[in-house]
């Protein structure tokens, strides 16, 4: 069973590896220290990036605002000659996270993240495209955003799935493709799949560890349909502050909304916190 609302980007933004025309041309417009770096981000992304802007990063690294679809930048980093490519926090000897000064720094403002409440958080979920796992008649759900070449998304998931074979719990997917270049396809040949659920238990059982890689073969010709609903879902989940995978929100015991970023310690208490 698949949900979500009609087929447009939400809040007009987007977010993935996917955008109509990667026209920039790299000489003229990027200097020539950064050509090289710009170069293989470019290729990581199949193409579609676009770089905003260039500058001078801490420990002698190349900085770059990165562009990767409509409404969904992000810093990035590289060795002076390009051959290494760095994404996340670098953070100075004080701990103070560096990346966050750069992105306020030289990112779009709409493409900041948010910081949004658990309240809005539950609200928000109803605006992407997601798909049941499980028992409909489930008293316990939990909302689960997840990328498919995600390892501890891959875990969270076969650590609830017993809880769902047992009609106890359901899960509403929200696939996401960010973390890899074959996350988004793989993302959307799941979504494109005639049943979703069963597209994403097959990622999760043929699941590669050792390569942190997801099982999906994503389709050669991926619809534009599906390719737009993972951009969007991709958008929702940067313009909703939500930096990693997975991440969950449900309602706790007391009928509030709450969100667990990151793999729950313990399963079980996570489960018994769940309204149900």
């Amino acid at each position: 069973m698949r949900s979500g609302p009609t087929r447009s980007l939400v809040g007009g933004l987007a977010a993935g590896l996917l955008l109509t025309s990667s026209a920039w041309a790299m000489a003229g417009t990027i200097p020539q220290s950064y050509q090289a770096g710009a170069k293989t981000i470019v290729a990581m992304s199949h193409g579609q990036a676009k770089i905003l802007r260039t500058f001078r990063a801490k420990a002698g690294l190349n900085g770059y605002a990165v562009q990767l679809s409509l409404g969904h930048a992000l810093v990035m980093f590289t060795s002076p000659d390009g051959k290494y490519v760095f994404m996340g926090g670098i953070f100075d000897k004080a701990g103070h996270n560096l990346s966050v000064s750069y992105a306020h720094q030289y990112l779009p403002k709409a493409d900041l993240p948010q910081k949004i409440s658990p309240s809005v958080m539950g609200k928000a979920v109803t605006q992407t495209t997601n798909f049941l796992i499980g028992n409909p008649k489930a008293t316990k759900q939990v909302w689960f955003v997840g990328d498919p070449n995600c390892i501890f998304c891959h875990l969270t998931y076969e650590h609830l799935l017993p809880y769902v074979k047992k009609g106890e719990l359901k899960i509403h997917l929200i696939p996401v493709g960010f973390l890899k270049p074959s996350s988004a396809p793989k993302a959307e040949t799941i979504l494109a799949a005639k049943d979703p659920a069963k597209a994403w238990a097959y990622d999760e059982a043929h699941f590669n560890a050792t390569e942190e890689e997801g099982g999906t073969v994503p389709l050669a010709k991926i619809p534009a349909d599906d390719q737009r609903d993972i951009q969007a879902n991709n958008a929702w989940m940067n313009h909703h502050g939500i930096h990693g995978t997975p991440f969950l929100v449900y309602q706790n015991a007391q009928g509030q909304w709450a969100v667990n970023p990151g793999m729950p310690e313990d399963t079980d208490a996570f489960i018994k916190g769940i309204e149900g």
